[in-house]
């Protein structure tokens, strides 16, 4: 399972806080399940909830949620797509620890396909991204979260391009 790494990756690249102390981020899968069908190859996708948990954490949600978002939109697209799954996009719950404080919790349900395929008399399993859809960049976009009201640079991250592979 990849999603996991990348989504803790782009959550930490995005918030210095986080930079600074990385065990203050965890991550964790969920009723996880495999799916396969009676098809002629042994291809399946992997399905499980993907809860994210930031302790202790100093800044405003939207620094965790934006980051998120912008990974969901090219590597979980058919969420942003299906009005049902929209509505379920990332469930959360914070707990405010003092005014300056909050855990925040984050849940939300992931797919991976697999192809696996037969190779020199071996199988092999590949891991493939997501179907590219016509609105994504084409080029990395380099992403500011500032704070309006004193032009404090909060973090910075880049949603990369969309670079389909077949």
């Amino acid at each position: 399972m990849l999603k996991p790494t990348a989504v803790r990756d782009i959550i930490t690249r995005a918030n210095p806080y986080l930079k600074r102390d990385p065990d203050k981020l965890q991550v964790f899968l969920d009723s996880g399940r495999i799916v396969a069908r009676g098809a002629a190859s042994l291809s399946y996708e992997y399905r499980y909830t993907l809860t994210i948990i930031v302790q202790d954490f100093p800044n405003h949600a939207d620094q965790i949620i934006l980051p998120m978002l912008a990974y969901l939109r090219t590597q979980q697209p058919e969420l942003f797509e299906n009005v049902e799954l929209s509505n379920n996009l990332i469930r959360f719950d914070a707990e405010v620890i003092n005014q300056d404080l909050i855990d925040l919790s984050m849940q939300v349900d992931l797919t991976e396909r697999v192809i696996v395929a037969q190779q020199d008399g071996k199988l092999t399993a590949t891991h493939v991204g997501e179907p590219a859809l016509p609105d994504f960049p084409e080029q990395d976009i380099s992403i500011e979260l500032v704070n309006k009201k004193t032009g404090e640079v909060l973090g910075v991250f880049t949603a990369p391009a969309w670079n389909p592979q077949f």
